[in-house]
């Protein structure tokens, strides 16, 4: 391989199409790549545009614990949701919906908080959506997740349908409930909410949960470690004779690394 330095042009580094690349590069060999346009390096697996920042990505979705920043890591970007509140039974017993969790990343760093519960047997009453926040030592867009749904009225004689849950921007609410069906499930690891369950004839239905709040922020100067912990979804209410509510989703933690 040459590499000709001329001390007023610069350097110039050999070039290759995508079909002529050297057939057993060495690692951290560059060429310029008249296909693509680009100057390309081997990185010993394959090769990728020069400059490209590498990533080491961590999810987290469940439970609690530390995350370790991986050795010589220039900074984070972190997206994470909050835990997803359950929708509320139907009639004729009431029977609401559960909290999600809250998901944090760090000592009162970032806090995506949980979606609220769904009522059951009303039309009034609705889960809200969870707030989030960004502490001192990060920026970035922390949004409140979406409150559920209910439906405003109850019609002597009539089924009435539940309300949808609560969603933020990674979506997947629990179905609203059909008349005399139970509620749907909030999407595994979304924190959205769950919906209320439709009621049986002449009853009220229940209401969806709220969203967990939603966070996409950006860390300079990374420390060491930061403990972390995924909020779970609240589950479906329940009650005697009535249609169940559906779960919230889960919350998620997204951590990526730069080089």
């Amino acid at each position: 391989m040459t590499f000709i330095v001329d001390g007023s042009l610069g350097g110039t580094f050999p070039t290759w199409t995508t079909a002529t690349r050297p057939a057993s590069p060495a690692t951290g060999q560059e060429g310029f790549n008249t296909t693509t346009g680009v100057l390309e390096v081997y990185n010993g697996t394959a090769w990728f545009a020069a400059g490209t920042i590498a990533a080491n990505v961590t999810t987290y979705t469940s439970g609690s614990g530390t995350y370790t920043v991986p050795t010589g890591a220039k900074f984070l970007i972190v997206k994470m949701a909050g835990g997803g509140g359950g929708g509320g039974s139907s009639g004729p017993t009431t029977g609401n919906g559960s909290n999600g969790g809250n998901t944090t990343f760090g000592t009162s760093l970032l806090t995506a908080n949980a979606g609220g519960l769904g009522y059951g047997n009303t039309y009034g009453n609705v889960g809200a959506g969870g707030s989030a926040t960004i502490g001192a030592g990060a920026s970035g867009l922390a949004l409140s997740g979406g409150s559920g749904m209910g439906i405003n009225f109850n019609l002597a004689g009539a089924y009435i349908g539940g309300g949808g849950g609560g969603t933020n921007p990674l979506g997947g609410a629990g179905n609203a409930g059909g008349a005399n069906v139970n509620g749907g499930t909030g999407n595994t690891n979304t924190g959205a909410g769950g919906g209320g369950a439709g009621s049986p004839q002449s009853q009220n239905g229940g209401t969806g949960g709220g969203a967990g709040g939603y966070i996409e922020a950006y860390i300079a100067t990374p420390s060491a470690t930061y403990s972390y912990a995924v909020g779970a979804g609240g589950a479906g209410g329940t009650g005697a004779g009535s249609n169940s509510g559906g779960a919230g989703g889960s919350g998620v933690i997204f951590i990526a690394a730069y080089f």
